[in-house]
């Protein structure tokens, strides 16, 4: 186990992270993806009919990294750099303008965005390709004969003259669409380890060091949720990741140099080693140096979970044939009511649950938790309330890697209140995946 609340061993972690990636690392870029993982439920996938706006997403990324107790306002940590910042949208520690940490990836400029439409961003050819090549690009140069530029050029789907976002010449894969018209965000699938290993690997071949990212992450942060120590099971668990992608991007090897500064500091730190970091050098985008798709690790399931039968497992009844109708709501109430429960929806009356179940003498309230991959729940302030208030007698009914036309596999929790979760500046109370996974219960 690793321990997360350990102030010098931080310190030396954010010193090991910078020193394994190098001066040239897309770090914040690196951090806007392992949030993407770790929000996999709240931040929409490309294709999605609503996005989230700039101040949303933005919101969540300080959440992620804010150090909740440091002295000074710098409170979000840039964990590849060394260093804090003042949260986004605050004027403090001698700043002339509001703090914007993470704008500058978030729009063209950077070129981490893309205005293309969700029909193009399906095409592989067009994800991967350089933006010189790009259909939509406006360059400056157009009649020069050569190869575009793309320093000042702007994108024809979002051209409003003098005012149209342009690039500052950075050629970035197309981490994000921007739709041109409501401005909203959704991300491209933060699986597909083949488009994003070119990104968050570090360009100088070393893998990302994950003890020393897990201690980055996790110290003086909501995601530590009561703990002294997490493992890398753990961290797999709070992000998403298999031991597969994992191995793709991180290694977890005791004795790699930027490893040793963290033993040397405290000689009994041990971990489980759990990933098989196999991964070949990555190979950059078209349009970023050329070569053929990064290798996968080939890492095997990590330890520490056990399956997910003995953790208070249902697995709904089959979708009806005619399912449009069917979501995770209506799997958890079936499956309830195939168990003998008499089940009422509440989720009208807004009142911090969604059914309220009776079987016999005993009464119980649940609500319902979904996500199209893993899951780490939020609740929010009135379903708090309510949880604290029911102890055992509240359940989440967490659906976990959803999909409408199979049965749902539906993972139950008691009094999740007493579980620790952490407020957050949202007022919304987060659970981690690696907490709540260890707590279930055999409902229904």
């Amino acid at each position: 186990m690793i321990p997360i609340n350990d102030s010098a061993l931080y310190s030396e972690s954010l010193r090991s992270l910078r020193a394994a990636v190098g001066g040239t690392y897309r770090g914040r870029a690196a951090q806007i993806f392992l949030a993407c993982k770790h929000y996999s439920n709240l931040i929409p996938r490309v294709g999605a009919t609503v996005g989230l706006d700039s101040s949303e997403l933005q919101r969540l990324l300080d959440d992620l990294y804010w150090k909740h107790t440091r002295a000074t306002p710098d409170k979000v940590a840039i964990i590849f750099e060394d260093t804090h910042k003042v949260p986004t949208g605050v004027t403090a520690m001698g700043l002339s303008v509001p703090s914007n940490i993470w704008r500058n990836n978030l729009n063209l400029q950077k070129g981490f965005v893309c205005y293309a439409t969700p029909q193009e961003f399906r095409n592989q050819t067009f994800r991967n390709q350089s933006r010189t090549m790009c259909p939509h690009l406006r360059p400056t140069n157009p009649s020069s004969g050569g190869a575009p530029t793309l320093a000042g050029a702007n994108c024809a789907l979002k051209s409003s003259g003098n005012t149209s976002p342009r690039y500052r010449g950075e050629d970035q894969p197309k981490m994000f669409r921007k739709d041109p018209s409501t401005d909203e965000y959704t991300v491209y699938d933060p699986s597909d380890t083949s488009f994003y290993a070119s990104m968050v690997r570090p360009a100088n071949g070393n893998l990302i060091p994950v003890a020393a990212l897990i201690v980055s992450i996790y110290y003086d942060s909501f995601l530590a949720a009561g703990r002294t120590q997490v493992s890398i099971s753990d961290f797999l668990a709070d992000f998403g990741f298999t031991a597969s992608e994992a191995a793709s991007y991180f290694e977890d090897d005791p004795a790699s140099q930027y490893h040793q500064t963290l033993v040397k500091l405290r000689p009994t730190l041990t971990w489980q080693r759990v990933l098989n970091s196999t991964a070949q050098a990555p190979a950059q985008l078209p349009g970023q140096g050329g070569g053929g798709p990064p290798t996968q690790g080939t890492g095997t399931p990590p330890p520490g979970l056990a399956p997910l039968s003995s953790l208070g497992q249902t697995t709904s009844p089959p979708p009806p044939a005619t399912s449009g109708w069917w979501n995770a709501q209506q799997a958890v109430r079936k499956t309830l009511e195939n168990a003998g429960w008499h089940v009422l929806d509440t989720s009208a009356q807004k009142g911090g649950c969604d059914f309220k179940i009776t079987k016999g003498m005993t009464t119980k309230v649940v609500e319902v938790k979904s996500s199209v991959g893993n899951c780490n729940p939020t609740l929010t302030r009135s379903e708090h309330a309510r949880a604290k208030s029911m102890g055992k007698d509240f359940v989440l009914a967490i659906v976990e890697n959803y999909n409408p036309q199979k049965p749902a596999s539906i993972l139950w929790v008691e009094d999740p209140a007493s579980l620790n979760l952490t407020k957050q500046s949202i007022v919304a109370y987060g659970l981690p995946r690696s907490v709540w996974l260890a707590n279930t219960s055999s409902m229904p």
